[in-house]
């Protein structure tokens, strides 16, 4: 009786995945065994769906055995990183006429205003024009999605001087 040397196959699907995302690899062979490289970076379930872990490079393995050997087909995945736009940090309550900094542990986004109370530069820079109510945004957008984050701003009226008038004592 002389059996036939194991195949692997092709690895077909997506070359890469987003952090906390998930993806589904195929193989038309069947009964092969998944694995991945390093876990820590990717890590892949015995029905071949991926779950992105941290940001970087992984080699994704199935692996046929028989009586007669082992074949294994391999699939390099890279794995992204989900857009993070951070948490803004600044006050919650400026004057009109004021100019404020705000920062955000995000990177690579960009700043906004949801109306026209305040205007933003794109370092984050909010100038008070009028008073009532704005939301300062900074979204971050990549190939993995956007994601936004938000401080709801108070803008009040700033004190003015009235000069006072009437007869020298």
């Amino acid at each position: 009786n002389i059996g036939a040397a194991p195949t692997a196959g092709t690895i077909t699907g997506p070359s890469s995945v987003c952090t906390g995302a998930k993806i589904t690899l195929a193989d038309i062979t069947t009964g092969g065994v998944w694995s991945s490289s390093n876990p820590a970076v990717a890590s892949v379930g015995s029905t071949g769906i991926v779950t992105g872990v941290a940001t970087g490079t992984v080699t994704i393995s199935y692996t046929v055995t028989n009586s007669c050997g082992t074949a294994t087909a391999t699939k390099a995945l890279t794995v992204n990183p989900s857009p993070d736009a951070g948490i803004i940090t600044g006050p919650t309550s400026i004057c009109t006429g004021t100019t404020t900094l705000y920062t955000t542990s995000g990177t690579g986004g960009a700043w906004s205003m949801s109306n026209s109370n305040a205007t933003v530069t794109s370092g984050g820079s909010v100038t008070a024009v009028t008073a009532g109510m704005d939301t300062l945004i900074y979204t971050v957008t990549n190939s993995c999605g956007t994601a936004t984050s938000t401080l709801a701003i108070s803008i009040g009226s700033s004190a003015s001087v009235t000069p006072v008038t009437g007869a020298a004592a």
